[in-house]
């Protein structure tokens, strides 16, 4: 790495349910999401997934996997592709948004707006407690 340049670090998601839904495939969804990270300069991409999973629960291998690698540090960017891909539950989606910005980390949707900062929607602490810790 060259001195005095920060290389912007991204952590991709993506999820397909095993049945027909409103996912895309898994690898489409990465293909979006890489190809984003790239346009905004990210230049070092870790990717995370789950096939065959609802998004009822947050209890899920690679999101949980994501979040554990988030927790460590020097990451700049979330990236999924549409909301739905982090639950179905509006609440679960903001309260993930909201955590991971709360931690200094850039969210972003590939293929669609979210609002921007997240972390301006009241949600309890008790609630927040329970996603990340």
């Amino acid at each position: 790495m060259e001195k005095g340049v920060h290389h912007m670090n991204a952590i991709v998601y993506a999820r397909e349910a095993g049945f027909v839904d409103e996912s895309s495939p898994v690898q489409v969804q990465l293909n979006q999401c890489k190809q984003y990270a790239r346009r905004i300069g990210c230049t070092e991409i870790d990717i995370y997934f789950d096939q065959e999973m609802a998004g009822w629960s947050l209890d899920r291998p690679g999101l949980q996997a994501a979040l554990a690698r988030i927790k460590q540090g020097d990451v700049d960017y979330f990236i999924f592709a549409h909301l739905h891909c982090l639950s179905y539950k509006i609440r679960d989606q903001l309260l993930l948004i909201k955590t991971i910005e709360e931690l200094g980390i850039r969210v972003a949707a590939a293929c669609a707006p979210i609002p921007n900062p997240v972390s301006l929607i009241c949600l309890t602490e008790q609630y927040c407690e329970t996603v990340i810790n």
